[in-house]
């Protein structure tokens, strides 16, 4: 039997849109997949028809505006903690994100190079500024890929107002580790490709602490 409820087109799958968001609820009415479209990359020049500078695919009105407010009532993609631009505790928070409930938080200013993987992994487990003392981790690269800006050079993808996580002479560790080669784990280089490195590499090698953080009207904890 049918549970049309005016949204979608489907019979037993009914669709709702909220905005970027689809859910799709299955006749028993329990609740299955949601997704939603991927962020737009910030490259605006276009070098060809159809290239992405020419099509801008994805969300958002553009890199660092939102098409819709965030809990703060204003379309901005990055905030501190509080909604503003003070950045007191060096948190930006990414409304891109934001599900309803939780929302990503980024420590804006790397740490000093000479780190190994497991340094990395252990110092974002153990970092902690104001009130935020636990929750904080290493970030896997498909949220350091969310945060690159196509608009910048190479070396520069990470290095845009507020975040100031510059890739010159620096190799970002994640959170992945090679499958193929357990001893080795993901990066993001200095010329703006993934690349793998063996885990006890430290020259030239830092990271950044990423932390989830729980939504509740304005506050943030």
């Amino acid at each position: 039997m049918a549970n049309d409820i005016g949204w979608g087109e489907g019979a037993c799958n009914n669709e709702i849109s909220w905005g970027i968001a689809q859910e799709y609820f299955s006749c028993s009415g329990s609740e299955a997949a949601v997704g939603a479209t991927l962020m737009k990359s910030g490259q605006t020049t276009s070098y060809r028809t159809g290239d992405d500078g020419d099509l801008e695919a994805g969300r958002a009105t553009n890199f660092t505006t939102l098409a819709t407010a965030n809990p703060f009532g204003n379309t901005n993609r990055f905030t501190d903690e509080l909604g503003g631009s003070t950045y007191t505790n060096n948190i930006v928070i990414d409304w891109s994100t934001y599900d309803g409930s939780t929302v990503l938080g980024i420590s804006r200013v790397a740490i000093a190079t000479g780190n190994t993987w497991n340094q990395a992994v252990d110092n974002s487990l153990a970092y902690s500024v104001g009130t935020f003392t636990s929750g904080w981790r290493l970030p896997n690269m498909k949220e350091i890929f969310n945060l690159l800006n196509y608009a910048n050079s190479e070396a520069n993808l990470l290095n845009y107002s507020p975040l100031n996580l510059s890739s010159t002479s620096r190799i970002y560790w994640s959170a992945n580790t090679l499958s193929s080669a357990t001893t080795s784990a993901y990066t993001f280089n200095n010329v703006g490709n993934t690349s793998t490195m063996t885990k006890v590499t430290s020259a030239n090698m830092t990271y950044f602490p990423v932390r989830t953080f729980t939504v509740s009207g304005t506050t943030l904890t």
